[in-house]
């Protein structure tokens, strides 16, 4: 593919559409290109990432606990995260059907992309998007107390919340907190039980959601009990 063609590419994408022409020339030739067969891997859940891709052509399987949670298609991005928050890889990615990428490399990223704020706002638009999709995962009838009544295994969600807790970097108390709304208990009752105030348990909760990217009890119990 020319640098003319990716240059073309790349400027209809939302994170660089609105890079200044001489920047957006300079990534288009620093970007690397990367092919994958139906069914090869791009990357593991949990492996370090130091790349971001953008689809040419083909789509990409995005991959959680062995279950398909979504696909992306040409045009669209992915693995930007690790950029970003310099964490592993929280998801496994593989290629539906051949697959031509645009690799743009942690260098790359940082040297060319990162100062740049409609950059940057653009990618945590795509990311808001994709959490409010993700959570249609736990939109299920069941109301708050269903969920409560059909899950009664107590180490399960022990073992779920150690989990959850390294995952998105919750403080014991947030865990505290996350554990007692699993058990139905109000906020007031929270407060009680360990000893805050109500408000300290709000402000607990909403850092709670915003780790998880959910928005209300019943879709953090879910999340507790997935």
């Amino acid at each position: 593919m020319s640098e003319l063609t990716n240059l073309d590419f790349l400027s209809q994408i939302d994170f660089l559409k609105n890079l200044p022409e001489d920047v957006l020339d300079s990534v288009a030739s620093e970007c690397l290109l990367k092919s994958l067969e139906d069914g090869e891997v791009l990357f593991e859940d949990g492996e370090e990432g130091n790349s971001m891709f953008v689809i040419l052509s083909g789509g990409l399987v995005v991959i959680k606990h062995q279950t398909q949670i979504a696909l992306r298609g040409m045009g669209e991005y992915l693995g930007e995260m690790a950029l970003i928050e310099s964490k592993p890889r929280s998801t496994k990615v593989v290629s539906s059907g051949t697959t031509l990428l645009l690799e743009i490399t942690h260098d790359l990223f940082h040297s060319k992309l990162s100062s740049y704020p409609d950059a940057l706002l653009a990618i945590m638009k795509t990311l808001s998007r994709r959490a409010r999709e993700n959570l249609k995962m736990f939109d299920k009838a069941e109301t708050e107390n269903d969920i409560l009544n059909s899950h009664k295994d107590d180490g399960k969600l022990e073992k779920q919340i150690s989990f959850l807790m390294q995952e998105a970097g919750l403080t014991q108390r947030e865990a505290d907190v996350a554990r007692l709304v699993c058990e139905g208990l109000s906020d007031k009752e929270i407060a009680k039980k360990i000893k805050l105030s109500p408000h300290t348990v709000r402000d607990h909760l909403k850092k709670i959601y915003s780790k998880f990217r959910v928005h209300a009890r019943s879709q953090l119990v879910s999340l507790m009990y997935k």
